[in-house]
């Protein structure tokens, strides 16, 4: 069956029109908004076909339409028109994300929070620190039994632990230590520490070589850390407003899920996306019932990750993505953007 410009047309209308209230839409409302004339009884037999090509439904309890999962892939992919924020809009953003020597910590939560508060969804926001390489490592002398490691990262973060020596330990061992860290370690991935490696390192420490396994543990124990990602979330009890999540066990369900960041990244594949992406939900439980818009941001000082707009099925999908592609662009990311191009992955929230 051919997916004709009128079936096309009365898709786009179905659609926003259900987003807009709600409600199954019927062929009277789509005869209003149509740019050619059309009677009524060829619309219900062209949204009877578009049934047929599962991209409507119909509801039992009424005799209008609802958008399918697969209608509202073709929606987004080629049907709707695009939004443009308004001066107040930008402004708000703007207000948030030029102010100077901001808290990477406290930009998030603002900049979900406003999210939260124009689009009326739930907002997230994944964040990771991007530390690149330890720059250089220093020592500081305690006394006979330890030190403490300094590592001073690209980025210019300092992470101190303290190490413990089995043998008395003097001023000159440290120095010692910390030559041989800096001239095997300092400005390397981390993943260039080959078994070679190691035992060469080893061998320049000599006498002090009972340090090489908790200097390594802490070494990597202290980037994993710092490479932890980090969720924001805002607005929660918004989504729980839209009829899709009234039923209590499936509000539960995704206050549940939005409350538990390692259930919200293993939802995606990667949560901080190469470009804008869409992801519409299926079935009836949990998120499962809701769509997530995620768009990436790349900032100075090594700060990446991706605000996600977290909403019903039949959520405002332009105004969504405009906000999530002004605030990436005024971020930092310069990316293009093909309208073309598919932006819903398949069935599911999973690509």
């Amino acid at each position: 069956m051919e997916l004709t410009d009128r079936k096309r047309e009365i898709l786009k209308e179905v659609i926003s029109l259900y987003i807009l209230t709600g409600e199954p839409v019927g062929s009277k409302a789509v005869m209003q908004r149509m740019r050619k004339p059309c009677s009524s009884a060829t619309i219900r037999n062209e949204m009877a076909e578009l049934e047929e090509m599962d991209l409507l439904t119909h509801p039992h309890t009424s005799a209008g339409r609802a958008p399918t999962t697969r209608g509202y892939r073709l929606y987004v992919d080629s049907l709707m028109e695009g939004y443009r924020l308004d001066f107040e809009e930008r402004l708000l953003l703007n207000a948030i994300l030029s102010e100077p020597d901001r808290e990477a910590g406290a930009l998030m939560r603002d900049v979900t929070k406003l999210l939260a508060r124009l689009t009326g969804y739930t907002v997230l926001a994944f964040s990771r620190e991007d530390v690149g390489t330890i720059e250089r490592f220093e020592g500081v002398y305690v006394n006979p039994t330890g030190f403490l490691l300094v590592m001073i990262t690209s980025q210019g973060r300092a992470v101190t632990r303290r190490l413990t020596a089995e043998t008395p330990l003097d001023r000159a061992g440290v120095d010692r230590i910390i030559a041989v860290l800096n001239d095997g370690l300092a400005k390397k991935e981390l993943g260039a520490l080959t078994v070679e490696r190691l035992m060469a390192l080893e061998k320049e420490l000599g006498e002090y070589r009972f340090f090489i396994a908790p200097l390594i543990r802490i070494i990597y124990q202290a980037m994993g850390e710092i490479n932890e990602d980090a969720v924001c979330v805002s607005g929660i009890s918004n989504l729980l407003r839209y009829p899709e999540f009234s039923d209590p066990e499936d509000a539960r369900a995704a206050v549940a899920e939005l409350e538990d960041p390692t259930q919200l990244l293993e939802r995606f594949r990667d949560p901080f996306p190469a470009g804008l992406k869409v992801h519409v939900g299926s079935g009836d439980t949990g998120l499962d019932a809701a769509s997530f818009v995620l768009c990436p941001f790349h900032m100075n000082k090594g700060l990446a990750g991706a605000v996600c707009i977290v909403g019903p099925k039949r959520m405002d999908y332009a105004g969504a993505m405009a906000y999530l592609e002004y605030l990436a662009r005024q971020m930092g990311t310069v990316r293009s953007f093909a309208p073309g191009l598919p932006l819903i992955e398949n069935e599911g929230t999973k690509s």
